[in-house]
C-alpha cells in the first residue's frame, strides 16, 4: 500500500470518528434498539428462498482527492443477512472477495483503473450451515489515479519531505484511537547505578494504562477493632496482567498488583461443602516467612460444584474500536469466544453485540450449538473508530433481557481494553450504570485484552458492580483456562453478595493485618445487611485470604463473641472465628457458615496449599514494594514455589515467572 493510500485511510477514519462523535444519541440506546428485526439465523424453510435472492448493488461512485481515489459501493439491505461479501474483478481477473462487512456499504481505497464489483449476502441456517445469495448485479467503476508527490500527515500539517516514513512504518499509520494524538515525550530510563535494589523494573516506559489506586490495610489492634469484614473476590486479572508485564520486560505499576487476585488465580485443595451448604471453610495457621513476629493464617472458602449446569443466555459484547486493532486484542478476543462457543449446547442462547462509535447487534438469540455462525462472525470483525462503551452496554442488556432464561445463566461477557472515550467513561458513572442494570438479573463479566493503553480501573469497576468477574486474557492458553478448564466458575454463579467476616479474640490476638482486598473492605455492619452488594462466586470457585496475626501476651480484653471480661473456658484457646454470609441466587435467601481457629491449630510445617499461597503473596509484596513486605524476598518465594508437591502447569509457570523476574533484574 502506498503512503498516499494509507494516509487516505487514516484521514477517512478520522473523519468517521468525528461523524460518530456528533451522532451519539441523546436518548438511552436501549430505547432505540429495534428488537423486532434483529439478525438471527434462518429457519430451514427460509434458507432456500434466501439463496435465490439477487442483491441489488444500486449505487457506486468514486471521488478524487489529492490523496488518491476513493470508491463507494452501496446496496439494498438483504432480509435475513448476517453479513455481506464484497467481490472485485479487476483487469480481467476472476472475482475475488475483498471484504466481509456488516453494513450495506463499502469504501474501497484500492480502487483504481477499471473494476467490476459484486456482492453476496451471507447467513446461516439453524442447522449451522452457511447460505449465500446469488451474486448481485455487476457495477463497473472506472477511476483514474492522480500523480502526486509523497505527502504525509504530521501533527495536523501536510508537508512534503524526502524523509517521510517508510511504507511499513505501522506505528506511524496506526489506526487506533491514540493515533490521532501526538505521542508524549519519552521518559528516559534511569542509569543502572541509580536503580534501587527494591525496584521492580529497570525502566519506566510511556503508556496510558490506568489502574485504581488503593491504600494497603495496616495492622489493627484486636482489642479495639476485633472485626475484619470484606467482600469475596474471584477476579484473576491482576496475576495474568503481571505475567504479561514481566514477560514483556515492562515496568510494573504498584497499583497493578492486587495480591488477592494473584492468590485466587490458582487452585487449592480445600475441603468440599457438605450437605446443603454452598461453601466449606478451610483454615491453616503457620509462621509468617516475611515477619518473624507474626503467624500467618490462611482462610480458604470452597464453593460447591453443580450437578447440572443451567442453560445459558450469553451476550458477547465486543469492543471493535480503533484501539482494539492489535493481535492481542480483537483477534485474541475472537479466538477466546470461539473457545467458549464450542462448549455450549442447543438449549443455550448466544448473541453478539459490537460497539465503536455506535453499537451493532450482529447476532441475536442464536442456538448455543451454532458454532459455525459464531466462528464466522467473530473471525471477520475489524477494529475502527471511537469507543462508545455506554451504547454497547445498553444494547447488550437489552438483548440479554429479550432472550432472558428464567432460572438460567443470563450473562454479558464484555471483551475490551477498557478504553472508553465516548459517552460515559468516568468510573463513578460506569458504576451507577451497571448497578442499575444488574437489577435485571443479568450478570456482567469482563475480559481484558491488550497492552499499552488498557484501562484496568474501568474494567474492574464494571465487573465488580455488574455482579460478574474480571479476568485478563494474554494468550489462547489463558482463554482455554478461563472458558474451558474453569468454565463452571467463570459462567455459573452459585452465590451472590458473598461476604467474609473474621472476629478476633483479643485474649489471644494482639493485632492482625488482612493482606490484599484493599478495595473490597466493607463496614462491619454491612456483613448482616442483605441490601449491601458484595462479590459473586461461581460453581466450584474458591476464595483465598491471608492474615498476618500478632499473638497476644495472654491477657484478656473486651470483644464480641469474646466480650466477657472474665475469661470463658470454652473460648480460652480460640484465636478467631470466620463467618461467611451469602445469598442463594435462586431465592435470594441469606445463609451463613462458620469456622473457628484455635491455638492448637498451629503447625510449623506448611501444607502444599499454604506454601503456594505464601509463594504468591511474598512475590506480590515485592512487586508492590509493599510498606509491609518486611523481609519478603523473591528468592525465598521461588524456593517455596519449587517446593510444591506435584505442581500443576500453573504452579510450574509461577516458579518460572519468579525465576524470570529474578534473572531480568540481575
Amino acid at each position: 500500500m502506498t503512503i498516499s493510500k494509507r494516509v487516505s485511510k487514516l484521514a477517512a477514519a478520522a473523519a468517521a470518528a468525528v461523524m460518530a462523535l456528533s451522532a451519539v444519541p441523546a436518548v438511552p440506546v436501549s430505547a432505540a434498539i429495534d428488537l423486532k428485526n434483529l439478525p438471527v439465523p434462518l429457519e430451514e424453510d427460509d434458507s432456500k428462498a434466501f439463496s435465490k435472492i439477487v442483491p441489488e448493488l444500486y449505487s457506486a461512485k468514486s471521488d478524487k482527492y489529492w490523496r488518491g481515489t476513493y470508491t463507494e459501493l452501496k446496496w439494498k439491505p438483504v432480509k435475513g443477512a448476517l453479513y455481506y461479501k464484497v467481490y472485485r474483478k479487476a483487469d480481467g481477473e476472476g472475482n475475488k472477495c475483498i471484504a466481509n462487512v456488516f453494513d450495506t456499504e463499502y469504501d474501497d481505497y484500492d480502487g483504481s483503473g477499471t473494476n467490476e464489483y459484486k456482492i453476496k449476502a451471507v447467513t446461516f441456517t439453524y442447522s449451522d450451515e452457511k447460505v449465500l445469495t446469488k451474486y448481485s448485479n455487476t457495477v463497473e467503476v472506472k477511476t483514474m489515479k492522480k500523480d502526486e508527490p509523497d505527502y504525509y500527515y504530521a501533527e495536523g500539517e501536510v508537508s512534503s519531505d524526502a524523509g517521510a516514513p517508510a511504507e511499513d512504518d505501522e506505528a506511524f499509520f496506526d489506526d487506533s484511537d491514540a493515533a490521532y494524538e501526538p505521542s508524549p515525550a519519552p521518559v528516559p530510563a534511569p542509569a543502572p547505578s541509580a536503580v534501587s535494589q527494591t525496584s521492580n523494573s529497570l525502566y519506566v516506559p510511556v503508556n496510558t494504562e490506568e489502574y485504581s489506586k488503593s491504600e494497603e490495610s495496616g495492622y489493627k489492634k484486636a482489642a479495639i477493632s476485633p472485626l475484619s469484614t470484606f467482600s469475596a473476590d474471584v477476579d484473576t486479572a491482576s496475576y495474568a496482567n503481571l505475567r504479561r508485564l514481566i514477560n514483556d520486560g515492562d515496568y510494573i505499576p504498584e497499583d497493578a498488583v492486587r495480591i488477592e487476585e494473584m492468590l485466587n488465580y490458582f487452585d487449592y485443595d480445600y475441603a468440599k461443602p457438605a450437605g446443603n451448604s454452598r461453601f466449606a471453610v478451610t483454615t491453616e495457621l503457620s509462621d509468617c516467612p516475611w515477619n518473624s513476629k507474626a503467624q500467618l493464617l490462611s482462610v480458604g472458602i470452597q464453593g460447591m460444584e453443580l450437578e447440572k449446569a443451567p442453560n445459558s443466555n450469553l451476550v458477547f459484547l465486543i469492543d471493535t474500536s480503533g484501539s482494539m486493532s492489535s493481535e492481542d486484542k480483537l483477534e485474541l478476543a475472537g479466538k477466546s469466544i470461539r473457545k467458549l462457543s464450542k462448549t455450549l449446547g442447543k438449549n443455550d442462547r448466544v448473541s453478539i453485540v459490537t460497539y465503536s462509535g455506535e453499537e451493532r447487534v450482529i447476532l441475536a438469540g442464536a442456538r448455543g450449538d451454532q458454532v459455525n455462525t459464531v466462528n464466522a462472525l467473530t473471525s471477520i470483525l475489524e477494529a475502527d473508530g471511537v469507543t462508545n462503551g455506554e451504547s454497547g452496554i445498553q444494547a447488550a442488556y437489552a438483548i440479554a433481557e429479550k432472550y432472558f432464561i428464567e432460572g438460567g445463566n443470563n450473562r454479558i461477557i464484555l471483551c475490551t481494553d477498557g478504553d472508553l472515550n465516548v459517552g460515559i467513561s468516568d468510573e463513578g458513572e460506569l458504576k451507577k450504570l451497571v448497578e442499575q442494570k444488574r437489577k435485571s438479573g443479568v450478570y456482567l463479566s469482563v475480559m481484558g485484552f491488550g497492552t499499552g493503553n488498557i484501562k484496568d480501573n474501568k474494567m474492574e469497576t464494571l465487573a465488580d458492580n455488574g455482579n460478574g468477574s474480571y479476568h485478563y486474557i494474554d494468550s489462547v492458553t489463558e482463554a482455554e483456562k478461563i472458558f474451558v478448564k474453569e468454565r463452571s466458575s467463570t459462567l455459573y454463579t452459585i452465590a451472590k453478595d458473598v461476604k467474609i467476616q473474621v472476629e478476633f479474640n483479643p485474649a489471644n490476638v494482639e493485632g492482625y493485618r488482612l493482606i490484599g482486598y484493599d478495595n473490597r473492605r466493607l463496614a462491619n455492619e454491612d456483613f448482616n445487611d442483605d441490601t449491601k452488594d458484595a462479590g459473586e462466586v461461581g460453581a466450584g470457585g474458591s476464595v483465598t485470604a491471608l492474615y498476618e496475626i500478632i499473638p497476644a501476651a495472654g491477657r484478656t480484653s473486651a470483644g464480641l463473641k469474646y466480650q466477657k471480661t472474665e475469661p470463658r473456658a470454652e473460648f480460652s484457646g480460640e484465636l478467631l472465628t470466620v463467618k461467611v454470609r451469602y445469598k442463594n441466587p435462586d431465592d435470594g435467601k441469606s445463609y451463613q457458615v462458620t469456622n473457628t481457629v484455635d491455638r492448637t491449630d498451629y503447625s510449623a510445617k506448611m501444607s502444599n496449599n499454604m506454601k503456594l499461597a505464601c509463594a504468591v503473596t511474598e512475590f506480590g509484596l515485592v512487586l508492590k514494594d509493599s510498606d509491609y513486605k518486611g523481609t519478603a524476598d523473591v528468592t525465598h518465594a521461588l524456593k517455596l514455589a519449587k517446593s510444591l508437591t506435584k505442581p500443576d502447569a500453573y504452579e510450574t509457570e509461577l516458579a518460572e515467572l519468579i525465576a524470570k523476574y529474578i534473572n531480568d533484574r540481575e
